[in-house]
């Protein structure tokens, strides 16, 4: 029983760092990725390096995403229009709240 226990504060503990500190650290570290990536195979044409420019991006709008679900607003614009105008409804962590986050002219 007390495993169980300990292994459900874990998982609590865990969750709460997730949520607390994956947003911020998701969308430095994929940024930062996605730029050098991107600096790097644009000089040496490394496959390799534009692989990590695009996990740098996806952990990026990853990370847009975690602080939309948590702030109930985007940090950035680009993750805006990237939610609003490209991907599915169901992937907009700010639908359905009390404002709606659509910018004027948006074709939702």
């Amino acid at each position: 029983m007390t495993t169980l226990v300990a292994l459900a504060a874990r998982g609590g503990l865990i969750a709460l760092v997730v949520w607390l500190f994956a947003g911020f650290l998701l969308r430095a570290c994929g940024a930062l990725l996605a730029v050098s990536g991107l600096a790097i195979a644009a000089l040496t044409g490394s496959p390799g390096m534009a692989i990590a420019a695009i996990l740098g991006g996806l952990a990026w709008l990853a990370g847009q995403w975690l602080f939309g679900l948590r702030h109930h607003y985007y940090r950035s614009p680009l993750a805006r229009r990237v939610f609003l105008e490209w991907l599915p409804v169901r992937l907009d962590p700010t639908r359905r709240w009390g404002v709606p986050n659509v910018p004027p002219g948006c074709r939702r």
